[in-house]
């Protein structure tokens, strides 16, 4: 069951690309390139990954799968780029992609090799999981109601892993543990389930999660789940008199647009409103015209602004 997906970052690219186009420095033009294929890389990983396991766990009712949450909890952040709530326990779940060639290191950290000379090195995301998951069993002790039998047991079971993109080229022989391929991670997982040694089944029977525990931690992750869009207007200021200058009609959004684009939806105080076509001619008459803002959190909202 897929009870939460990833947010919409569609707002993010969209504004950095139009900061591209109307940005006159060169050497702002490359940060802003950076940072929109970080973004887009990101979010293509996150939206692959999330393929895959929506693939595995959609029609289950015993798994409950959430993405991108991000929670703030005394004074401490954690964000998960996805969360599997089983029977047992809860799984995080944290994408990685790279498009050059990955080397995961003897204490986890990871080398990529772009071409013949650039090389990154990226810290332990596990390390990474291992933080997230404090904040998350501390969150869900100080919100949740747990029996003395839970409490007892150290409140509710959670695991890690980090899932590489499928088309990422991994030079290791064997994925470390801890790291798993997205597309195989759901067949993995069932077979640990079948294998599980008597002490593991005990361990997870004494905590087994009723299917409306499940629930109710679903919806309280969802309740607390506080999404940051960051405005790269701010990061990237561009003149009023440059916008006049650079944005071409014919290909361009009007500035009215842009400057529409960055206001909250005034329904779920989430989204932001951009400028959406409408796909049906039925009520052409009715309208002034056949373009509208809508919120950017469509379908979860579905609030709707006239031109």
């Amino acid at each position: 069951m897929i009870f939460k997906q990833i947010d919409d970052k569609s707002k993010e690219i969209y504004t950095l690309k139009n900061l591209l186009k109307l940005s006159s420095s060169e050497s702002q033009k490359k940060l802003i390139v950076q940072d929109l294929k970080t973004l887009e890389n990101g979010y293509k990983a996150e939206k692959d990954n999330a393929y895959y396991l929506d693939f595995a766990f959609e029609d289950g009712e015993r798994n409950i799968l959430l993405h991108d949450i991000r929670i703030e909890h005394k004074g401490r952040v954690a964000q998960f780029d996805h969360i599997l709530i089983t029977r047992i326990g809860i799984i995080l779940l944290e994408s990685k992609s790279f498009a050059g060639l990955l080397a995961i290191n003897n204490d986890n950290s990871m080398t990529v090799t772009y071409g013949k000379s650039v090389v990154k090195t990226f810290p332990n995301p596990i390390e990474q999981n291992n933080r997230h998951m404090k904040v998350l069993n501390e969150f869900i002790k100080d919100n949740l109601e747990m029996s003395a039998r839970f409490k007892l047991m150290g409140g509710v079971r959670i695991d890690s892993r980090v899932l590489i993109h499928p088309h990422t080229t991994v030079t290791n022989d064997d994925l470390p543990e801890g790291f798993e391929r997205s597309d195989s991670f759901a067949t993995k997982r069932l077979n640990e389930v079948e294998t599980m040694s008597v002490v593991k089944v005990f361990g997870a029977v004494s905590t087994v999660l009723l299917r409306e525990q499940t629930k109710a931690l679903s919806e309280l992750l969802v309740a607390h789940h506080k999404p940051i869009q960051f405005d790269y207007s701010k990061k990237y200021r561009v003149s009023n008199r440059v916008q006049e200058q650079k944005i071409d009609k014919r290909d361009s959004i009007p500035l009215e647009v842009v400057k529409k684009e960055v206001e909250k939806c005034p329904r779920c105080e989430e989204g932001s409103l951009v400028k959406r076509k409408r796909k049906s001619t039925k009520y052409a008459d009715k309208y002034k015209s056949d373009e509208f803002y809508g919120c950017s959190q469509f379908p979860k909202c579905k609030y709707t602004q006239e031109i």
